[in-house]
């Protein structure tokens, strides 16, 4: 449908200590599908950004452990699979994390443009969580107008 490939930050690096501890790795990683409502298509460009967002939500808004993968090129529908920090023993920091997807426009995916898009998870997901399906179809808004 929509172009792209991408270039996310090293999943197999990070997962390498655990794989050596012996941990399954399908207990830790979050897998699913990005996808984008058709009356929204319009709004993704060839310059856009997708950004998946892994966090365990805190108090207050605090966002913990907090983990992203950027894609300077992208193809929706598009499967992704994605984990939070291990530690060399194979160990989480938690157990259930939130995902939000970005699209960016402007290379600071903190703010938000017109025009962007994003989805998220409704509640946080267990670890080992798979076959979710993330549909962008919330257009976000610039925080200036």
């Amino acid at each position: 449908m929509l172009r792209r490939c991408c270039t996310g930050f090293g999943l197999l690096a990070a997962l390498a200590a655990p794989i050596a501890a012996g941990v399954d790795i399908g207990e830790v990683l979050i897998q699913g599908t990005i996808t984008i409502a058709p009356e929204l298509v319009q709004h993704i460009e060839p310059q856009d950004r997708l950004i998946i967002k892994l966090f365990h939500p805190g108090a207050n808004g605090v966002e913990l452990d907090a983990k992203n993968q950027l894609f300077t090129t992208f193809t929706l529908p598009l499967t992704f699979k994605i984990a939070p920090s291990i530690s060399m023993s194979g160990d989480t920091k938690y157990k259930t994390y939130s995902i939000e997807v970005l699209t960016d426009k402007d290379l600071d995916f903190l703010s938000a443009v017109t025009g962007e898009l994003m989805a998220r998870t409704p509640e946080p997901v267990a670890l080992g969580s798979s076959g979710l399906i993330l549909e962008l179809n919330t257009l976000r808004t610039d925080r200036s107008d």
